[in-house]
C-alpha cells in the first residue's frame, strides 16, 4: 500500500503523468503584404449585401408575374417594364435534373399533367458482391444459372416533367389547384435589360449599400 503524499513536493512529484500535458501556443501565421486584399474585401462585403437584396427583389418580381401567369393571362411569357428598364418574364418547364418526388409524380400522374419517366432509371451490381472477384469472374464466363438471384438490383423508375406540362397547369379550372401544380412543375426567369446609364445603376448600387435610415443617406 503506497504511502500518501504529505507535503508539496510529494503532491507535486505524486501528480506527474496523471495531469494532461498543458497545450502549447501554436504556431505563428505568417503575414505577407497582398495588394488589392483590402479592396477584394470589401467587394466580397458588398457582395453579399447586393446578393441578399437580389433575393428580396427577385422575390417581389416573381410574385408579381406568377399572379399574372396564373390569372390575369395565363400564359408562360410576358414583358415587365419599369420606366426605361424591361425584362421578358417566363414560366419555363423544370428542368429534367429536377426529378419530382414520388408525391409529385402521383398528384400530376392523377391530373393527366405530362411526366415522362427519367432515362437514369438502370440495373446496378448489388454491392455485396461488387468485390466478389472469383463471382465476377464467374459472371464474366456465363451469367445464367451462376449468380445468386438477388445479384441485379434496379432503381426504382423516377419521373420529370413532360414537355406539355406548363400548358396543362395553366389550363387548370380551379384556381388553387392550378397555383399549386404551376409551381410544381416550373421555374421562373427574367431576362432584364436596364436602361438606364451606369451612373444611375450606381446609385442604384448606392441605395443597397446604404441604405436610408429614418430619412437621412
Amino acid at each position: 500500500m503506497s504511502t500518501p503524499a504529505t507535503n508539496l513536493f510529494e503532491q507535486a512529484a505524486a501528480k506527474v503523468g496523471t495531469e494532461a500535458p498543458a497545450k502549447g501556443k501554436g504556431k505563428q501565421k505568417h503575414q505577407i503584404d497582398i495588394d488589392g486584399l483590402r479592396q477584394y474585401a470589401a467587394l466580397k462585403n458588398a457582395q453579399k449585401q447586393i446578393e441578399a437584396a437580389l433575393e428580396t427583389l427577385k422575390a417581389d418580381v416573381n410574385d408579381v408575374a406568377m399572379d399574372y401567369f396564373l390569372n390575369s393571362q395565363r400564359s408562360d411569357r410576358i414583358n415587365g417594364i419599369e420606366g426605361d428598364t424591361t425584362a421578358s418574364l417566363q414560366l419555363r418547364k423544370r428542368t429534367t435534373r429536377s426529378i419530382l418526388s414520388d408525391q409529385e409524380a402521383l398528384v400530376l400522374n392523377e391530373l393527366n399533367i405530362d411526366i415522362q419517366q427519367d432515362a437514369d432509371a438502370r440495373f446496378y451490381i448489388n454491392n455485396d458482391y461488387s468485390e466478389d472477384q472469383e463471382l465476377l469472374g464467374k459472371v464474366s464466363a456465363a451469367l445464367d444459372g451462376i449468380v445468386p438471384a438477388d445479384f441485379l438490383k434496379a432503381t426504382q423508375a423516377k419521373y420529370v416533367v413532360g414537355p406539355k406540362a406548363v400548358g396543362q397547369a395553366l389550363d387548370i379550372e380551379d384556381e388553387a389547384q392550378r397555383a399549386t401544380i404551376v409551381e410544381m412543375v416550373t421555374t421562373q426567369a427574367a431576362r432584364c435589360k436596364f436602361g438606364g446609364s451606369n451612373e444611375e445603376a450606381l446609385d442604384i448600387l448606392r441605395d443597397v449599400l446604404y441604405p436610408t435610415v429614418k430619412g437621412v443617406k
